[in-house]
């Protein structure tokens, strides 16, 4: 594998002087070379000595291209920074990232000098004197914090919208009460259509009645849904009607999610397509529908 080279890039930052890297604040480097295919990036880590712990951290990585990459660090210790050679690892696979050398500023001002011959200068304190400070934050992180709370706010209202959006659903569910059980129900409809749609008699069907069938089945199946586990499926897509299926109902889910999920969007595809339906293709949907029910049924 080709050996990896980096070099520091300092990011611009309003507020921030162009090309000086202070400490805590977040810079690059920028490395280019062969990286392997399975490098595992939620899992990289800097390889540092006990010592070196604090000297720097890492903060993000990043693909510029398949063989230039962007490792964002973060470094705390002021002045001078050398590494022979920096490595990285994913706990699998540790990379070599060549040397390293960078100079940190202190973001702290120097002591000032004795005012008096023989007179020693102030000790330096790693903090000033508790009291009010002015601190100008980049507009850079503004904008993070905008962005994460208004993420956080639009995750709220949907999750208060989508429990209203459900309680007020479920309330109209009455509509569809029966006296029938609800595979009774799909029961019923499933014979009613066997006995007047020709896609069930064998031979060539109407061709109006492919279509027909197809409609018919997918909504007695949601229908079912809806009524059998109090989910808005007549309402709702494939993705929230398994969501919710998962969360309340969970034995069904794990027993018959998938075959579910593959019905639903073979029902999908084939509601798109109409014209290229066969009778046999309604007829394979249609059991297998009726199936998916009765063994959705027997796990309730």
């Amino acid at each position: 594998m080709a050996a990896i080279q980096c070099k520091v890039e300092i990011p611009k930052v309003d507020g921030l002087k162009d090309g000086e890297l202070t400490v805590g604040r977040e810079f690059l480097l920028v490395c280019e070379g062969e990286f392997p295919k399975t490098l595992q990036q939620d899992k990289l880590q800097l390889v540092l000595q006990p010592e070196q712990k604090y000297t720097i951290a890492l903060r993000g990585f990043e693909f510029r291209t398949p063989t230039e990459a962007d490792i964002k660090i973060t470094s705390y210790t002021a002045g001078g920074v050398k590494f022979d050679n920096l490595q990285i690892t994913d706990g699998t696979t540790t990379l070599d990232l060549g040397p390293v050398q960078y100079q940190l500023v202190s973001v702290l001002p120097p002591p000032k000098p004795p005012s008096q011959p023989g007179e020693q200068a102030p000790k330096q304190e790693p903090f000033g004197p508790i009291g009010p400070m002015s601190i100008q934050v980049p507009m850079m992180y503004w904008g993070i914090l905008a962005a994460f709370i208004g993420i956080i706010a639009l995750f709220v209202v949907t999750k208060i919208f989508r429990s209203l959006q459900r309680r007020k659903i479920i309330e109209r569910l009455k509509e569809h009460d029966s006296a029938l059980s609800p595979l009774a129900e799909f029961h019923q409809k499933f014979r009613r259509m066997q006995r007047e749609n020709t896609v069930f008699f064998g031979g060539t069907p109407k061709s109006e009645d492919i279509p027909l069938a197809l409609d018919e089945t997918r909504h007695m199946l949601k229908l079912y849904i809806t009524r059998r586990y109090r989910i808005p499926a007549l309402e709702w897509g494939p993705r929230l009607i398994l969501k919710d299926l998962k969360k309340y109902h969970p034995k069904v889910y794990q027993e018959t999610g998938s075959e579910l999920e593959k019905l639903v969007k073979e029902f999908l595809h084939a509601v798109e397509d109409k014209s290229k339906l066969s009778g046999s293709d309604v007829l394979n949907l249609s059991k297998r529908t009726r199936l998916l029910v009765e063994e959705m049924e027997r796990l309730s």
